[in-house]
C-alpha cells in the first residue's frame, strides 16, 4: 500500500521529533561545566587551623571570625544565589596534620578553594600541594615570605611578611626611638628566622648595631639567660620575634631584672592576650600591625562586633585573631562576587587580581595584581599604654629602601 505525501511527511516529522527528544535526553548540546565544590546552590570552601593543642587560643578565634562573616553572607542569600559551605579541619598546629587535612579537603570533600589557614608550619607544608592542584589558596595566615615570593598563581597572601616587618621595625626604632644597639630574641622557627633576617638586612641603613641575638624553642618558659645577655651587651632596643606566650614571658623577665630597654614585637602579638599575660610589663611595648586597633566608637568595629556576637551567640568582645578570620571571609566573598555566577578557579584568581585598595567592613587597602599576590605591603604601629593598645599614628609605614 502506497502512503500519501502528507502521510510520509507526517511520519518524517514524527521521526525528527523523536530523534530530537532522544538526543536531548542523552545530553545533547554543550555539556555543563563541572567545577569542584560548586553546585547551583552552594560553594564549598575548606580551611585548616589549630582548634586544639597549644595554639588553639589563636585558631578558635580565627574560626569564630570567619564563620561569623560567612553566616552573615549566607543569611543575605549567599553569593550569586549560592550559600557558602565552610569545612574546617583541626591540624593542631602540626604540619603533617595540615597536609593530611588539605588532601582530605581537596580529594575527598572536593572543596573549591582553601581559605583561610593558620600558621607558618601548616602553610609551608601545604603550599606545593595546593599549587600543583591549582586550588586557590586565599589568605594563608603567616608572615613567612614563601607563599608570596616567588609568585604562585593560586596563592593570595594578606598580612605583611616578617622580613619586611623586621626591617620596618628596625628603621622605626632608629628614626623615632634613638636605637643604637639592638638585640633580637627569636623563636627557632620561620617566624623568628625571617624576622631576624629582616632586622639584619636593615642594620646598615638604620645605622644601628646588632649586639645579641638569642633563639628559643616554642615550648621554652625561662628567658632569664637571654635577658641577662641582652642587658650585658648594652642593647637599648630589643626586637621580639616569637608568639604571645613567650613574648609575655620575656617582658615579665625583663621587668623582673629591671631591664628598661625599648621592646618591639611582630604584629603576630597584636592581640589583647599579650596584655592579659604580661600585665603591666607590657606597657611601652611597640607592636607592628596591619589593621587599625579595635575602637568601640568606630562604625566599622561596631558592625564587626554586632556580626561576630550575633552569629557566635555570645556577648564576648572579638579578639585580634577573630578580626583576621573575619577579614579572610571578606576577601574571599568579594573575590567570589567579582568572579560572577559562572565561576571556576581561574575566574576567582582573575577576580582577586582585580583588587585595588579593596576595603570591606574591616579589610583595608587590599591590592593584588597579576604580578603581585601580596595584599598588604605596609605596617601600622601600635603601642601598649596603661594596659591598652593605642595607635602610634594613622600613617602607613612602608619599607625604606
Amino acid at each position: 500500500m502506497k502512503l500519501s505525501k502528507l502521510t510520509r511527511l507526517t511520519a518524517w516529522l514524527a521521526l525528527f521529533v523523536f530523534v530530537g527528544v532522544l538526543v536531548a535526553g542523552c545530553g545533547g548540546g554543550a555539556p555543563k561545566k563541572t567545577v569542584p565544590g560548586v553546585t547551583d546552590t552552594s560553594i564549598k570552601i575548606g580551611s585548616f587551623m589549630a582548634l586544639s593543642g597549644p595554639v588553639a587560643a589563636v585558631g578558635v578565634p580565627v574560626k569564630k571570625g570567619m564563620e561569623a562573616y560567612i553566616k552573615y553572607v549566607n543569611e543575605q542569600g549567599g553569593v550569586h544565589g549560592r550559600k557558602i559551605e565552610l569545612l574546617i579541619e583541626d591540624d593542631q598546629f602540626n604540619p603533617a596534620n595540615a597536609l593530611a587535612a588539605v588532601k582530605k579537603l581537596v580529594e575527598q570533600d572536593k572543596v573549591f578553594a582553601i581559605s583561610p589557614s593558620l600558621g607558618t608550619p601548616g602553610v609551608l607544608a601545604t603550599l606545593d600541594y595546593l599549587t600543583d592542584k591549582s586550588v586557590p589558596f586565599v589568605y594563608p595566615m603567616t608572615g613567612a615570605s614563601q607563599p608570596a615570593y616567588p609568585l604562585r598563581k593560586n596563592t593570595f597572601t594578606v598580612q605583611p611578611n616578617y622580613n619586611d616587618e623586621g626591617r620596618i621595625l628596625t628603621q622605626y626604632a632608629a628614626d623615632k626611638m634613638g636605637a643604637k644597639k639592638v638585640a633580637v630574641l627569636w623563636q627557632n622557627s620561620d617566624i623568628g628566622k625571617q624576622g631576624l633576617e629582616g632586622v639584619k638586612a636593615q642594620l646598615d641603613k638604620a645605622n644601628v648595631t646588632l649586639v645579641y641575638d638569642g633563639a628559643h624553642d616554642v615550648k621554652d618558659v625561662d628567658f632569664s639567660t637571654h635577658i641577662l645577655k641582652a642587658k650585658a651587651a648594652g642593647a637599648d632596643t630589643v626586637v621580639l620575634y616569637t608568639v604571645v606566650g613567650q613574648c609575655a614571658g620575656i617582658l615579665k623577665e625583663a621587668q623582673k631584672q629591671g631591664y628598661n630597654a625599648n621592646f618591639l614585637t611582630t604584629y603576630t602579638n597584636a592581640d589583647l592576650n599579650i596584655i592579659k599575660l604580661a600585665g603591666d610589663a607590657a606597657n611601652g611595648l611597640l607592636l607592628g600591625g596591619w589593621v587599625p586597633i579595635a575602637d568601640p566608637n568606630e562604625p566599622a568595629f561596631k558592625k564587626f562586633t554586632e556580626i561576630y556576637q550575633k552569629y557566635n551567640n555570645t556577648t564576648e568582645m572579638p579578639s585580634g585573631f577573630a578580626t583576621a578570620g573575619f577579614i579572610a571571609g571578606e576577601i574571599l566573598v568579594e573575590g567570589l562576587k567579582r568572579a560572577g555566577k559562572d565561576i571556576d578557579r581561574d575566574g576567582l584568581i582573575k577576580a582577586l587580581e582585580s583588587f585595588k585598595d579593596f576595603n570591606g567592613i574591616l579589610a583595608n587597602g587590599i591590592t593584588y595584581t597579576a604580578d603581585s599576590h601580596s595584599g598588604v605591603k605596609y605596617l601600622l604601629l601600635i603601642k601598649v599604654e596603661n594596659g591598652k593598645f593605642d595607635m602610634v599614628s594613622k600613617d602607613r609605614f612602608v619599607l625604606k629602601q
